[in-house]
């Protein structure tokens, strides 16, 4: 996949400014749109299934057909389906990042999806420390916070596990 994307197929209102971040399972884009001369943001993450064409040749290899090849890709796919619906079901809850809309978009040149991901914009954990250091208040605060998320989570049967800075944000009121 190429550093920018097009999202007219998809949002049409909005555009890509620039690339936010790589992970594992996707590459983050600051988007905007502009209605009545306001501006508004949004973090677009893109996960594409399977990550690239080796994946395919991989499962080939180890004895699974096309079909079935597409079979456990789409269980993948399913899978990311099913955490975006949990991560809409907490939209409101202070403390937890906000899924605003997402689209899962199946290839048609070959076996593949691309799901996108439309979430507030909000500033990483490590970007926010970089030029600060933070008061013991805030420390506390961040603390505070995680474990409001964790706490929320947990409501739910949820487990996390995968907490580290690169999955702490903070919002333009100081809220982690």
């Amino acid at each position: 996949m190429t550093d920018m994307i097009n999202l007219s197929g998809i949002w049409p209102e909005w555009h890509i400014e620039k690339v936010l971040g790589r992970g594992s399972f996707g590459v983050v884009y600051k988007a905007v749109r502009l209605d009545h001369n306001i501006r508004s943001y949004s973090a677009i993450k893109v996960i594409t299934i399977p990550t690239d064409g080796t994946q395919v040749d991989s499962l080939r290899s180890e004895g699974l057909d096309m079909n079935a090849t597409r079979t456990y890709l789409q269980g993948i796919v399913n899978d990311f389906v099913s955490e975006i619906q949990i991560m809409e079901s907490f939209k409101g809850m202070q403390n937890i990042v906000s899924v605003e809309d997402y689209k899962v978009v199946e290839r048609t040149d070959r076996i593949g999806w691309n799901i996108y991901i439309r979430m507030e914009l909000l500033t990483p954990f490590n970007q926010y420390i970089c030029d600060r250091k933070l008061s013991e208040a805030e420390v506390i605060k961040l603390g505070c916070d995680i474990c409001t998320a964790l706490e929320i989570c947990q409501k739910r049967n949820i487990i996390h596990r995968d907490i580290k800075p690169e999955n702490i944000f903070v919002n333009d009121f100081g809220d982690f």
